[in-house]
């Protein structure tokens, strides 16, 4: 950040449902509602939904493989 600029914020919304996309969530409308809230303020969000992702569980020290974003 070089000063006299404002700092880019971001921010990630993990919906943590358990039906997959693009199935209905009654985990949608809270997640759209701060996804709202966040972007009226200027804020870059992004929403997934953790039930899409591979999610292993335990520490390792590189945890990133192949097609990973």
């Amino acid at each position: 950040m070089r000063l006299g600029y404002p700092a880019r914020r971001k921010a990630l919304v993990i919906n943590c449902t358990p039906k997959r996309s693009p199935d209905a969530s009654g985990a949608e409308a809270p997640a759209q509602f701060v996804t709202e809230r966040l972007d009226e303020r200027g804020v870059s969000v992004v929403v997934v939904r953790g039930v899409d992702l591979v999610i292993e569980p335990g520490v390792v020290g590189e945890a990133v493989r192949e097609g990973d974003a």
